[in-house]
């Protein structure tokens, strides 16, 4: 869901299409090497050969890096020396990456360990280790959870009087619904509103069982207890006929940050990338 004003949600709909519309031609997968990666995901998510690997990766980069800048030089070669096999094994494992591994900085690293180099000189090389991997990191580990880690968004549908509802269109309609509400309390619409909420309702139900068709346990956001008490207080409130503003501010703050918020934070990055992925195939 997005932000409640007509304006806003607007100018994020429109944003969202300059996102998509300037993403390059190419398929979000087809940016990273998936014909080195696919034997590296295969299996039950949390046993990726590959995400399992850099995360020992980056154990062993910190271990080493604080010990090089630590005075305890016997502990930080043997740091250094295990971090720079880790790194090997990691590079060999998706060769078009070789690049964002260079050896030359650990090398560089444990030389001024030997030398025993001031602490400034130490720090500048760890911070160009630091670099090379985010810069790795910044280019291709979204395209890679997207694309791995995250289930096929535009295969998440749910059953509806209507038909089938997509995982998209579901979140432009509570987008939709929510800011509707609003707008009708606010112009003092209370039955507009109250038709509007109904609508509403029944999206954020289908939102419930579409959490189901990835996650096996009850989601602790989004939909849960919280979020659920705020909507029923808003239909409270307009079945009630309270017409006061106020009263239902905090509902639609809090619905946003509860449960909008989230979402886009933890979902909608993926799914966008799938998309444009998508698009570009065509």
């Amino acid at each position: 869901m997005f932000s409640v004003s007509g304006r806003q949600l607007a100018g994020m709909l429109v944003a969202v299409g300059v996102v998509l519309g300037a993403w390059p031609a190419r398929g979000a997968e087809e940016d990273i090497p998936t014909a080195e990666l696919d034997p590296h995901y295969k299996g039950p998510k949390g046993n990726h050969a590959y995400t399992r690997a850099m995360l020992e990766l980056g154990m062993r980069m910190g271990a080493a890096t604080t010990a090089a800048l630590r005075s305890n030089g016997e502990l930080a070669k043997a740091a250094l020396k295990s971090f720079r096999e880790q790194q090997t094994k990691v590079a060999a494992m998706v060769p078009s990456w070789k690049g964002y591994f260079p050896a030359g900085p650990i090398d560089e690293l444990t030389n001024a360990v030997n030398a025993k180099t001031d602490a400034a000189a130490r720090r500048e090389i760890v911070t160009r280790i630091e670099k090379t991997c985010t810069t790795c990191h910044a280019r291709f580990m979204f395209p890679v959870q997207a694309h791995y880690r995250w289930g096929d968004f535009s295969s998440a549908v749910v059953q509806t009087d209507n038909g089938e509802l997509t995982f998209h269109q579901l979140m432009l309609d509570l987008a939709s619904g929510l800011g509707a509400v609003r707008g009708d309390v606010a112009a003092g619409q209370i039955k507009d509103a109250l038709a509007a909420y109904g609508k509403l309702r029944e999206r954020f139900v289908s939102m419930e069982l579409l959490c189901g068709n990835c996650h096996e346990q009850p989601r602790q956001y989004f939909v849960d207890a919280n979020v659920k008490a705020r909507l029923l207080k808003m239909g409270g409130l307009l079945r009630r006929n309270v017409a006061r503003a106020a009263d239902y501010a905090p509902l639609f703050n809090d619905i946003n940050e509860m449960s909008c918020l989230p979402c886009h934070q933890v979902h909608m990055p993926a799914a966008f990338l799938q998309m444009a992925g998508r698009r570009g195939k065509r």
